[in-house]
């Protein structure tokens, strides 16, 4: 069972259920995530796990139970309210925009006023100092002037991590972060989410269990649309009826 939440907690999930034309994709879902933490949430398709960040980002509404952010009801926002308050999400296509280079994807982001007229003004020091600083992070300093349509596709999710992160979000939402990518570059994916956890709280789904392995960080696992266990993935792995949900194995198989 979820643990109950504490003066801690920053993402707060409550009892929701949510359906689409009599289907339940989600019911009595609760998770609780610390502020600064990583956690990792797994289960086969149709769990409900990108149904729950669709809530927790409010593309989708719950008919019952509530999501809390900071202490805050959220979910009744509409979705640039809940962006303001400071959660984002990665998708798991990159959404680079191919035409700008590397680093003007990450001027753009992170320009303070979004604004048509802020746009159009030429970048302030600091605006170019934090695309520095995001270049280093994500390890595309080498890039930064060749357009984002030239990066291999691992480079893109990356550039793309530094665009959400440009926000400077409380929550960060990591959908599939390693898709597609080799074994080295999910190595240097797990390596930049643990850089940025601690200064954001990271929510993570992936099936790739290697790189679940190298998050090395607390597991919830959903099944039908809710929470079934949760643990760190020794336990999960030890767990036959996790194994039996997670991998579609009878029992005496596993």
């Amino acid at each position: 069972m979820p643990s109950e939440p504490t003066a801690e907690t920053l993402l707060d999930v409550r009892d929701i259920t949510v359906s689409f034309d009599g289907f339940k994709a989600i019911t009595n879902l609760s998770l609780q995530v610390p502020r600064g933490s990583l956690r990792v949430l797994i289960g086969p398709n149709g769990a409900g796990k990108s149904t729950l960040l669709d809530t927790i980002i409010g593309k989708v509404r719950p008919e019952r139970g509530e999501v809390r952010f900071g202490g805050q009801v959220i979910s009744r926002l509409p979705e640039h309210r809940i962006a303001g308050l400071g959660i984002c999400r990665k998708f798991q296509a990159p959404g680079v925009l191919e035409g700008l280079t590397v680093r003007e994807n990450l001027l753009l982001t992170a320009r303070r006023n979004k604004g048509v007229l802020g746009i159009l003004k030429a970048p302030s020091a600091a605006e170019h100092a934090r695309a520095d600083e995001l270049l280093r992070l994500t390890g595309l300093t080498a890039r930064a002037d060749i357009p984002a349509g030239s990066l291999a596709h691992g480079e893109k999710q990356w550039l793309e991590i530094g665009m959400v992160v440009a926000a400077d979000p409380e929550l960060l939402l990591l959908d599939e972060p390693t898709a597609g990518m080799t074994a080295q570059e999910t190595a240097q994916t797990a390596a930049l989410i643990h850089t940025l956890a601690g200064r954001h709280t990271v929510l993570v789904i992936d099936h790739d269990m290697h790189f679940v392995e190298l998050l090395k960080a607390p597991i919830t696992v959903l099944h039908q649309g809710q929470v079934f266990r949760e643990g760190n993935l020794e336990t999960l792995r030890a767990d036959p009826e996790v194994m039996e949900i997670y991998l579609g194995r009878p029992k005496e198989a596993v």
